[in-house]
């Protein structure tokens, strides 16, 4: 069973934060903030379609093509996280790098939901309260996905399966 919490390590998220420029917002968080971010960037990539399957459901489908529905469901519940993913039995560094990027932005205050909100704003009035917004303006790419950081979702767009696939299990 493959059992992770979060993409990486802390030591690697501090080892890629010290060779940045602008990390402050990862240097600054407190200690206990640090695994909660990676968490939720974990949460926030996981929720997205990947291609292929995890990597035990891949084991599986190569010992048994013909392997049921049901093998396939236990297969997949032992490995929590969607990486590692087919033959690999590591998640990919640009994987791990996009948790950082995502984790980092979420310290730095950045709620996906408020971003893509944000983005149909057209004017805004301080007195009086009063803010226009334009729904006609299309959403950036990463924020309708829920991903706050551009440069993640650089890096998890290759591992994405094309939006018009259909996913076909079948069932014996």
């Amino acid at each position: 069973m493959i059992t992770s919490e979060y993409y990486g390590t802390l030591a690697e998220a501090a080892d890629y934060f010290s060779g940045r420029l602008h990390e402050t917002a990862w240097s600054d968080a407190a200690a206990a903030d640090k695994p909660k971010a990676l968490r939720a960037a974990t949460r926030i990539i996981d929720t997205l379609n990947f291609k292929g399957f995890k990597h035990p459901v891949y084991e599986l489908l190569e010992d048994d093509e013909n392997a049921s529905l049901s093998e396939i469901r236990a297969a997949e519940a032992t490995q929590a996280l969607e990486f590692p993913r087919g033959a690999d039995t590591e998640v990919p560094e640009a994987i791990r790098l996009a948790c950082y990027e995502i984790a980092y932005s979420l310290l730095d205050g950045k709620d996906p939901e408020i971003e893509l909100e944000n983005l149909g704003i057209s004017s805004q009035q301080l007195s009086s309260v009063r803010t226009t917004y334009n729904r006609a303006q299309v959403p950036i790419e990463h924020l309708i996905n829920g991903v706050p950081n551009a440069l993640a979702w650089r890096h998890l767009r290759p591992f994405l399966r094309d939006e018009d696939a259909v996913k076909l299990l079948r069932v014996s």
